[in-house]
């Protein structure tokens, strides 16, 4: 073998393994620009509340001894104190459906030349009621026939 066809091989070798990892070298930093503002403050809050039960469990199965329990929750109260401050006071996301309705809603009637028309809440779907029956269940409103004596979703007695 020729030591050029060896140089070869090492430099093809090593652009391999240089694309190989490319994505483990991206991602963290992709991860740090999609995590700002809000979600990033919800993503520490429920760290910082996951310790506190973590640490609330130390304690009661004794493995932690009650003054460093009581130092530590103190310091992990304060910061998750501090972080619910921050998230009051950070603006929320226009992501609920109700004001994505009336944006599509506005939009479409912009497109036909009217006056917007407010959306209003849709109330949940209902039971069909099917023939024959006595009523519904008094505790989870399921219909009921005429000869049933216990619900049959949540087993309430009817009779």
């Amino acid at each position: 073998m020729s030591i050029g066809s060896i140089l070869f091989g090492f430099s093809l070798l090593i652009l391999v393994g240089l694309y190989l990892s490319r994505p483990f070298m991206v991602a963290p930093e992709r991860k740090r620009r999609r995590r700002k503002g809000r979600h990033a403050l919800l993503l520490e809050k429920n760290a910082l509340l996951e310790q506190i039960r973590s640490l609330d469990f130390e304690h009661e199965t004794g493995k932690l001894p009650l003054e460093i329990y009581e130092s530590q929750r103190e310091v992990l109260v304060q910061e998750t104190a501090v972080l619910l401050q921050k998230l009051d006071a950070a603006p929320v996301s226009n992501g609920n459906a109700a004001n994505i309705d009336s944006k599509i809603e506005a939009a479409v009637a912009q497109i036909r030349g009217q006056q917007p028309v407010a959306v209003a809440a849709t109330a949940p779907a209902r039971k069909v009621v099917k023939p024959g029956s006595a009523g519904f269940c008094p505790q989870c409103g399921n219909p009921a026939d005429t000869d049933d004596k216990f619900c049959s979703t949540c087993g309430h007695k009817l009779v």
